[in-house]
């Protein structure tokens, strides 16, 4: 298999401690091998997804987001990211993505809605309001469980607005996000059984995957 470049949480753990335009100006080169090994990573993400699920098939490059960080509202930040993102879509712009976060210390995967735009999250209750039981047996499946446990996200303390308390799906609607992570083993997660273990854990994300997707469409 193509694996990320080996140096690719040393690159990530020196960029924390000397994050300044300087240094990666110095380190350039090095940035862009690590950049083009995990852009090669995605495209073998891809093709494996593809085994389980009829991809959208995407140029690797979209799936990496910048290292830049957005500094117009918050100048204090540092200029870069201390993290690689890659953005998995499987129907391309405008739906959700599966989410792998690399960082030392802190690999893990995830999907869903984190805080959304306003239209997202009304069309999510929408949807929950009269799919509640679907949504319900997703988090259920035994599958389901064993990967991801249970549904994350900030909620509400009182009943969102339109929705009694007594609702039976009241404890969904709450969901301000509505999330699933799982922890990796970063040592793992760029050998052959980390690429298996992250075609399990999109497999079993589809039907929550769709069901967001589903909100998504109709905002």
């Amino acid at each position: 298999m193509k694996a990320p470049h080996p140096d690719t949480y040393q690159f990530l753990e020196a960029l924390k401690v000397l994050n300044t335009k300087e240094w990666m100006d110095a380190n350039r080169k090095w940035y862009q091998d690590i950049r083009q090994g995990l852009i090669d990573y995605a495209g073998q993400i891809q093709e494996t997804f593809a085994e389980v699920y009829p991809m959208t098939m995407m140029d690797p490059k979209k799936y990496l987001a910048r290292i830049n960080n957005n500094r117009r509202f918050h100048p204090d930040k540092p200029p870069y990211k201390t993290n690689f993102a890659l953005m998995v879509k499987r129907r391309g712009p405008g739906y959700g993505d599966f989410y792998l976060h690399i960082e030392p210390g802190n690999l893990f995967i995830g999907t869903g809605l984190y805080h959304p735009a306003k239209e997202h999250l009304l069309a999510l209750r929408d949807l929950i309001d009269v799919r509640g039981d679907e949504l319900k047996a997703i988090e259920e499946d035994p599958q389901f469980k064993k990967v991801y446990g249970a549904f994350r996200g900030d909620k509400l303390q009182r009943n969102p607005k339109g929705f009694e308390l007594d609702h039976p799906h009241i404890e969904l609607l709450k969901h301000k996000d509505l999330l699933i992570m799982k922890q990796l083993d970063e040592q793992a997660i760029f050998t052959a059984k980390g690429l298996e273990e992250l075609k399990e854990a999109f497999a079993a994300a589809i039907p929550f995957m769709d069901f967001i997707d589903d909100a998504i469409s109709q905002a």
